[in-house]
């Protein structure tokens, strides 16, 4: 998709959302916000640039990644003694000579 396809479709979603002024049917409230916080969110972007991170926003993935990290099970490396020989097949014994 184009750079111009893409700004052509968003000229049509920022007319669109300028010219609501009848009442929205229920059903599309939450798209209409949706559209309306992205307009807002790409009019500070083109007017500011990209806002830098704060420390809370820093704080709060850290704390994100920090849970995931923390919830990996544990990777032996030297588990190789732990696999009962007698349940590999005989193809995988030969392969490693035993």
């Amino acid at each position: 998709m184009t750079i111009e396809k893409v700004e052509d479709q968003f000229a049509h979603i920022r007319n669109a959302i300028a010219n609501a002024t009848k009442i929205v049917p229920q059903q599309f409230k939450g798209l209409l916000d949706e559209l309306k916080s992205e307009a807002l969110a790409e009019k500070l972007v083109v007017e500011h640039g990209v806002q830098h991170a704060t420390s809370d926003d820093i704080n709060q993935e850290f704390v994100s990644l920090d849970a995931v990290e923390n919830d990996k099970d544990e990777i032996d490396e030297n588990d190789e003694n732990l696999v009962d020989m007698d349940a590999v097949s005989v193809d995988m014994l030969d392969a490693f000579g035993e």
